[in-house]
């Protein structure tokens, strides 16, 4: 929770609109009742409902299909190798810098 609402103040002070949800089942909630974000930043061990488990259900869902999606993870090497059709992954403890390069990045690229 920590991380979530430091994430969220750092990018709101940058300029983004940001919401938050505790794991990946109250994301697709949250989803549900908004437009499509433009980007999705995605903890791979959350409870209730990890990273994994989240893409898998987000990509069935034609409205969110399409939304760029950034994994941060202290768990790097479960990732590695996997076909993830992410972004990016980032390592946790997140270099502030280079997430918001990276959020920069993305937008740059979908305008």
């Amino acid at each position: 929770m920590d991380t979530r609402l430091a994430l969220r103040d750092f990018l709101t002070e940058a300029g983004f609109v940001v919401h938050t949800a505790r794991d990946g089942q109250h994301a697709l909630h949250v989803l549900e009742k908004m437009d499509p974000p433009d980007l999705i930043l995605l903890d791979y061990k959350m409870p209730v409902m990890d990273g994994k488990q989240f893409l898998a259900v987000q990509r069935t869902i034609p409205r969110l299909q399409g939304i760029p999606v950034v994994i941060l993870s202290a768990a790097t090497r479960e990732w590695s190798g996997a076909h993830l059709e992410v972004e990016e992954v980032l390592s946790k403890p997140v270099d502030l810098e280079l997430l918001l390069v990276t959020v920069n990045k993305i937008f740059a690229n979908r305008s």
